[in-house]
């Protein structure tokens, strides 16, 4: 059964001194926080371990809005509308990532073969 992934790319070398990647499994979330407009955060069960799923400020050099208010429920909405497609017979697993585009800020799912390569 393939499973749904939640993933932040981080290239902000000022603050990191490196880029950093990170990938929660969406099944195993236990606990998940929004700072309005800013960032959304969560744990995972086994490490508890609080993680930034979205930062409002990875796109403020890019002139991008603060996240929305209600983004960590979107999240929620999410991965509710991509696990009944998992279920079925695709093996491949998938990844959303907070993006920002023409309609504003939104989590949008890739499979593992059409992850963006940067």
């Amino acid at each position: 059964m393939a499973s749904i992934w939640i993933m932040r790319n981080c290239d902000d070398v000022k603050r990191y001194g490196e880029k950093t990647s990170t990938l929660v499994r969406a099944d195993s979330l236990s606990y998940v926080r929004a700072i309005i407009g800013s960032k959304v955060v969560a744990a995972d069960v086994a490490s508890q371990e609080i993680v930034t799923l979205a930062d409002g400020q990875d796109g403020i050099h890019f002139g991008w809005p603060q996240l929305p208010p209600n983004f960590h429920i979107a999240l929620l909405a999410r991965l509710n509308e991509l696990r009944k497609p998992v279920q079925g017979d695709d093996d491949e697993d998938q990844f959303v990532v907070a993006e920002f585009g023409k309609g504003g800020w939104a989590w949008v799912a890739y499979k593992l073969s059409e992850l963006p390569q940067q």
